[in-house]
């Protein structure tokens, strides 16, 4: 490397097969995004030969040159592996290898400037290397495709070989291979697949003593390295993207930037689920965090989150225990803990950070509270992280959920993981603590299903109740459970997990089902967190989709007061423990979609442009909360009107913009 202090060449590694051309457009969009210059991938003999796979190449390498600095990795199997002669089976002989990487280099050279030969040997140590044939032919094979590709123009990277890097460079030394060779390879994927790691200073400090002995000048890349998140460790594959570039190579490819889909072609017959899961982006096209941390600003980005990738730190004597907050960096999480720290509560935030722009949330209140604030990168699937954070707190406030009904409609079987069976682990982590700490949950108002045993009328742009006692008070805790949609069952079926752990195991628990909440630090979208998604649309002269008939009334409660009524739950928890409560803005409180947009353009200046969309299931056309039964128990009311509220909001988000729209100019300057 050209200095101790210089950071590696960052890459992706990705392996492309014929077909999938819209895949490539997807990679190379993300990799341009996250920074990176380089792409290594493979060049399969068996895929040259099938039918059209030559104009497969073809497209591919003058495409992703045209992009990034590609690296070929020329595949090659040793015939001791058993593969039937035959038109797809790779080369068997030195020269049929090196003529296969000449016609690449003849047809394709201007695309790349380097070649890789790729190897996968078994065990070379295992080899005698005297007397094994296949030895003997593969050094051969190597030794001569690097020399050739040389005499070509072209520099070569000797493919690495695993665990055994160092002493597979040693081999390849004696035999003379190193002699034309640029760089060498090596790999590992500590936290996944390495049972017995170093680090990457060791191992690589094994492979430069080798080449300094036999006077190589050949360059160290880490061509393969990765963390597969199959058990949504997402801090961790941070972590370990952290420690690769900082180690002192000349080059990383990270692999992968998606994940396998296991529906899918040969990744159909994956057995090991590791392997899916190595991408920056999941199956369904979302973002990892540590996608979104290299989209924001690239490796610098990452580097200062930092924090993000280190382990919650373990109270100590004499310290107080924090509150979990499940979901703490999101919305509420957010707002309910700088609440507890600016009154200097110690706060443990749970969270997977899967939702865009909530890494942000927790790095303010990182900022702002310092060491107050700890964060536990984790999903609640991970049963026993979770456990682990449950029996070092003072109390949980359970907030993580999978939150949109539509996106229930779409996978209801992670909803169901999510809601369900997260809320569930966090239980029998509780239950089995002799003193176990009081738990506030969030649950919603769609348990009670659609509703349509409440008769309404219109009355102008609003439905309403007929019933004058429920116009006048809002839908109180009798009205009966009528679970609809994927996302009212999992909410449901964790609300009453809740009330019948306290009931039969004596946890002392709350539930809150809740109408809609807004306020700062909410990032809105269509799907969940409409006040915020309406205001952020107008704002940016966008059009908001209305679905239904727009009359859908609903009370809306700011955030300050929600958090001011979990700090009462958590407070007086022995009276209240085993209820359930409706909470929200109440009767003084509601608002109907359309006159909401019409506050908006009070705001704005201008009315928001309109499109509509058909009702979707389960939409309340009425849900108002009735809140009486916590007023009574605590003294509890809603102190922040909603036209204050929204402004309150408005202002928020304005400052938000300014301050995001800073930090891209300064990232862009």
């Amino acid at each position: 490397m050209s200095s101790s202090n210089a950071r590696p060449v960052f890459g992706i590694l990705e392996w492309l097969r014929p077909g999938e051309e819209e895949r490539v457009e997807r990679l190379i969009e993300d990799v341009k995004a996250i920074g990176a210059t380089e792409l290594r991938t493979g060049i399969s003999w068996a895929d040259w030969h099938t039918d059209g796979g030559q104009d497969w190449y073809g497209w591919l390498l003058p495409r992703l040159a045209h992009a990034v600095n590609v690296l070929p990795c020329f595949h090659y199997t040793p015939p001791t592996l058993g593969i039937a002669p035959n038109i797809c089976s790779p080369p068997r002989d030195p020269k049929q290898y090196a003529d296969f990487l000449d016609v690449f280099i003849t047809r394709f050279g201007e695309h790349f400037e380097c070649v890789e030969l790729w190897n996968k040997p078994k065990n070379p140590l295992e080899w005698d290397t005297t007397l094994d044939p296949n030895w003997l032919i593969f050094c051969e094979m190597v030794g001569g495709a690097a020399h050739w590709a040389q005499k070509r123009g072209k520099k070569t990277v000797l493919g690495a070989s695993g665990p055994m890097d160092a002493q597979w460079v040693r081999l390849m030394c004696d035999r003379g291979v190193l002699q034309y060779i640029d760089a060498v390879g090596i790999h590992g994927f500590p936290g996944t697949f390495e049972f017995w790691w170093d680090g990457w200073n060791a191992k690589i400090a094994r492979v430069r003593n080798v080449l300094l002995q036999h006077k190589s000048n050949a360059e160290i890349w880490i061509t393969e390295t990765g963390y597969s998140t199959w058990r949504h460790d997402e801090q961790a594959q941070i972590a370990a993207f952290t420690n690769v570039m900082s180690a002192p190579a000349d080059r990383v490819y990270w692999y992968a930037a998606h994940d396998r889909d296991p529906g899918q072609g040969i990744d159909a017959a994956v057995s090991d689920e590791r392997e899916l899961h190595f991408g920056l982006r999941r199956a369904d096209g979302s973002e990892k965090l540590l996608m979104r941390l290299l989209r924001q600003g690239g490796i610098d980005a990452v580097d200062k989150s930092e924090w993000l990738s280190a382990p919650a730190v373990h109270g100590s004597k004499g310290r107080e225990k924090p509150v979990l907050i499940t979901g703490g960096s999101g919305f509420l999480g957010c707002n309910l803990a700088h609440r507890l720290c600016s009154d200097r509560q110690p706060v443990l935030l749970y969270d997977n950070l899967s939702r865009a722009g909530v890494e942000q949330n927790a790095a303010w209140l990182r900022e702002t509270h310092g060491d107050l604030v700890q964060l536990k990168v984790a999903d609640l699937r991970d049963a026993q992280s979770l456990a682990e954070a449950a029996q070092r707190s003072s109390a949980v406030v359970h907030l993580a959920a999978q939150v949109a009904v539509t996106s229930s409609l779409t996978a209801p079987i992670y909803d169901f993981e999510i809601n369900a069976r997260g809320t569930l682990n966090l239980l029998e982590a509780l239950r089995g603590m002799s003193d176990p700490p009081p738990v506030v949950f969030t649950s919603t108002n769609k348990v009670y299903g659609s509703l349509d045993d409440v008769a309404l009328r219109l009355n102008g742009e609003r439905y309403e109740p007929d019933d004058e006692h429920i116009r006048s008070n809002g839908i109180s805790e009798n009205q009966p459970l009528d679970f609809y949609s994927p996302y009212g069952c999992s909410k449901g079926a964790a609300d009453q997990y809740i009330l019948d752990y306290a009931r039969t195991f004596g946890l002392p628990a709350v539930v809150f089902r809740m109408s809609c909440i807004y306020g700062p630090h909410q990032f809105g979208t269509e799907d969940q967190g409409w006040v915020a998604h309406f205001l952020v649309q107008a704002m940016k002269k966008r059009p908001i989709t209305l679905y239904g008939d727009g009359k859908q009334v609903r009370d809306v409660l700011f955030v300050e007061d929600l958090v001011d009524a979990l700090l009462l739950a958590r407070k007086n928890i022995r009276t209240l423990s085993g209820q359930v409560f409706n909470l929200g803005g109440g009767p003084q409180n509601t608002t109907s979609l359309l006159e909401l947009l019409d506050w908006i353009g009070d705001l704005e200046g201008e009315k928001p442009r309109i499109s509509w969309g058909n009702w979707r299931p389960g939409d309340q056309r009425y849900y108002v909360s009735n809140f009486s039964k916590f007023q009574t128990a605590t003294g509890w009311r809603p102190k922040v009107g909603m036209r204050e509220g929204v402004e309150r909001l408005h202002a928020w988000l304005e400052e938000f913009r300014g301050i995001a729209a800073d930090r891209e100019s300064l990232a862009t300057a």
